[in-house]
């Protein structure tokens, strides 16, 4: 048993320097884009950002190696190469602006191409503006290979106000990901062939360990591909769908002229109703007071001549005394 275990301390440091070897040669394949052990997830269900940018590499344009100026084979974890436009990673993403008279037609149609296509719905919404016009957005998947069509069968659905597409190349990302997570799986397979052969429990745990470890990053970087296979394979389009501004007609005739006469009256008519309702709380409130007012006045008139009253009689009381006395 102790000679066992002094054979497998050695195999086991062999195979973990051979396995930093492979990560080690990973990152020097991928050009030293690759993500340290801080940048990657240390578990499932975290968030990658990843390089959202894929960094240039020399020879993308080498006129003197092919001949022709063309793309530059991208290197696969397989050893293949991506030696044409048509084997690269594009997301295509689609804005598109349509005014047209046939608001639900149109909204339904956008919806229809979206399912008939293989594609689906991603959201939807709609609201009123300027005049009751109405607006609705609609947000679309659609697969890659029905892109082009769906766009010009949108086209058609009334007057074209914007219009714009784009691709954004994610070849070297991709590669990227599907090198690490091949190079992963090879050292989940050491690591388990490893585990197989270790008697002692120490060796096991640490062996679980590093593979729990390797594990998870496998998990996270299949995640990862999940979501750009999910991305490449169905493009997005956004469909703005609007109602033009009414026409108004400048054409006047007697009919034209009575039906304006009529409204205008109408409104009048309607105008002075609603003018009188605010105007008659107000013209109670109004007479209340004048007529407190005017009560007011009329008692201190009413006190003030019945002073002058009094001072009067007084005086007439005080010239009849002198003459009483003679």
């Amino acid at each position: 048993m102790i000679m066992r275990s002094k054979l497998l301390l050695p195999l086991i440091a062999i195979a973990i320097i051979l396995v930093a070897a492979a990560a080690a040669g990973c990152t020097s394949m991928n050009g030293g884009t690759g993500l340290s052990s801080g940048d990657r997830p240390s578990s499932y269900g975290e968030s990658w950002n990843g390089p959202q940018v894929a960094p240039q590499y020399p020879g993308a344009y080498d006129s003197k190696s092919s001949g022709t100026a063309g793309v530059a084979p991208v290197p696969t974890a397989s050893g293949e190469a991506y030696s044409d436009i048509g084997n690269r990673k594009v997301i295509m993403t689609a804005s598109i602006q349509i005014e047209t008279t046939k608001f639900n037609e149109s909204v339904d149609k956008v919806r229809f191409l979206a399912t008939s296509t293989g594609g689906y719905v991603q959201s939807s919404s709609m609201n009123m503006y300027d005049q009751n016009r109405r607006s609705s957005t609609i947000t679309i998947k659609v697969p890659q290979s029905a892109y082009e069509q769906t766009l010009s069968e949108i086209r058609k659905l009334g007057t074209v106000k914007s219009d714009s597409s784009t691709g954004s190349d994610v070849t070297l990302q991709y590669v990227d990901v599907e090198s690490r997570l091949k190079n992963l799986r090879a050292e989940e397979a050491r690591l388990i062939d490893i585990m197989d052969q270790a008697k002692n429990v120490t060796e096991i745990l640490a062996v679980e360990r590093e593979l729990s470890r390797v594990q998870g990053e496998i998990e996270s970087y299949q995640a990862r591909l999940n979501v750009l296979n999910s991305q490449i394979d169905f493009s997005t389009i956004t469909v703005y769908v609007t109602e033009p501004e009414p026409v108004v007609s400048y054409d006047w005739g007697i009919g034209d002229a009575v039906t304006e006469a009529v409204h205008a009256f109408v409104g009048m008519i309607g105008g002075l109703i609603v003018l009188t309702g605010y105007l008659i709380p107000l013209v109670l409130y109004l007479a209340l007071g004048l007529a407190a007012l005017y009560l007011l006045i009329r008692g201190a008139l009413w006190l003030y001549k019945r002073s002058q009253n009094r001072k009067t009689e007084a005086a007439e009381e005080k010239k009849e005394r002198p003459e009483e006395k003679k």
